[in-house]
């Protein structure tokens, strides 16, 4: 990724915004699973009936959160993204999905944030599973301007939810810019040859990406693709309407992702543009040395998707 400079994570300026309006509304409670952070010291210093921790009992978590939010309180539940997730499926399916409750869950660590970690703690597949069951929402947010949004757009959506944050030290994006992101996706940059579909932090890639392909002659939009259940169907539409060619690019499994979610919406609609999805493929992943040498081993990373898009481009 690029020099840019680093501002406060994805995760803290979420909670340091979500802090605003748990001081307006006694309703707004935290619910977390032996997970801290900085920003989540004033919460349970300062609004002490709003925040509680269950330990290592995801399960429990979401069982708990499910009841609060019967009793009509706004629910944020917390954990690695892996926990929030794969771990509880059955509860979000049944407690939270089925009821139709108003509860976020916050998930840190999407993709391969948890590097050497593992399949314990790589989250490839949050996407795929989430966006099967009914009602729920899913955001991807690529910096931390656009996960201090969310707190708003969450606050205020009754649906359950879920925001999968990437780790500490992303750069930023939309600093100093004014940006609107209740429509769930935006232009990250124009272009006209092809559109390069992302979310997260592969969204910086993929402007990465369309650098290396202007120098070959090629020029590439990017799509922020942050809400990514349900997608905003008619401004993805209205922006890709006149680029003749569509990339989907992702640090998830292709099974299920991103980019079979755009097949759906294109095969629905009897879009028939060339159409490439760039992910992980059917496997996972023990190697060891950081997310940028899983990109590389993988084909993830910038210098190879360049060319595999170039020579996509020439057929």
């Amino acid at each position: 990724m690029s020099d840019t400079k680093f501002i406060i994570g994805m995760r803290d300026a979420f909670f340091d915004a979500l802090y605003e309006h748990a001081k307006r509304d006694r309703d707004v409670v935290i619910v977390s699973a032996d997970n801290g952070a900085p920003s989540l010291d004033k919460f349970w210093q300062k609004l002490r009936n709003q925040f509680f921790t269950v330990g290592i009992a995801e399960q429990q978590m979401i069982g708990m959160a499910a009841g609060l939010a019967l009793e009509g309180k706004k629910v944020y539940t917390y954990a690695i993204a892996p926990f929030v997730t794969t771990r509880v499926h059955e509860q979000l399916k049944i407690d939270v999905c089925s009821m139709n409750l108003p509860i976020v869950c916050l998930g840190v660590g999407a993709g391969y944030a948890y590097d050497i970690m593992g399949p314990t703690h790589h989250t490839v597949e949050d996407i795929s599973i989430l966006r099967a069951l009914p009602g729920m929402k899913i955001h991807s947010p690529a910096d931390s301007h656009c996960a201090a949004a969310l707190a708003r757009i969450t606050y205020q959506d009754p649906s359950p939810q879920y925001v999968r944050f990437d780790r500490a030290g992303i750069p930023e994006l939309y600093g100093g810019k004014r940006r609107d992101f209740t429509p769930g996706l935006l232009l990250a940059r124009p272009g006209k040859d092809v559109a390069i579909v992302a979310t997260g932090i592969m969204v910086h890639n993929a402007l990465e990406v369309a650098e290396q392909l202007k120098k070959a002659g090629i020029s590439a939009a990017v799509i922020d693709l942050h809400r990514v259940k349900p997608v905003n169907v008619p401004l993805l539409m209205k922006l890709i309407k006149r680029i003749p060619r569509v990339v989907s690019y992702e640090e998830h499994l292709l099974a299920g992702g991103l980019g079979s979610s755009l097949a759906e919406i294109f095969v629905d609609r009897g879009l028939t543009k060339p159409f490439l999805r760039i992910g992980q493929a059917d496997r996972f992943v023990f190697d060891n040395g950081g997310r940028e040498v899983i990109w590389k081993k993988y084909g993830l990373d910038v210098p190879t998707v360049t060319q595999r898009v170039r020579r996509w481009m020439k057929r």
